[in-house]
């Protein structure tokens, strides 16, 4: 798993009382309902800045991964030309390795 979908598997975790078993399982799935959904979204407002768009909530299957991957480009669409000129030369001089391992892809 990413480290946002670990984020978000651990969230889900404290909300439902549900461990997710990977980022495929389904937030309704697993017993999420209404009051939950408010209060995983207030947690990806304060602890990401970033505000899911309802249609990723309600038009379909909402699994780990879908929220990773919407909270990640909620985060990049915010930030700025600096900051992501600076991840990218930060990433330019990681190994191969360092990459994969930040990624969750390492053996």
């Amino acid at each position: 798993m990413t480290p946002t979908e670990t984020a978000v598997a651990a969230m889900w975790t404290e909300l439902l009382g549900v461990t997710p078993a990977s980022p495929a399982d389904d937030f309704f799935v697993l017993g999420g309902q209404s009051l939950a959904m408010v209060q995983f979204l207030a947690r990806v407002q304060e602890n990401y800045g970033v505000e899911l768009p309802i249609d990723l909530l309600f038009g379909g299957d909402f699994t780990v991964a879908e929220a990773a991957a919407a909270i990640d480009r909620g985060r990049l669409s915010s930030a700025g030309d600096d900051e992501i000129a600076a991840l990218l030369a930060e990433l330019e001089g990681m190994s191969d390795e360092d990459v994969l391992a930040l990624l969750g892809e390492e053996d």
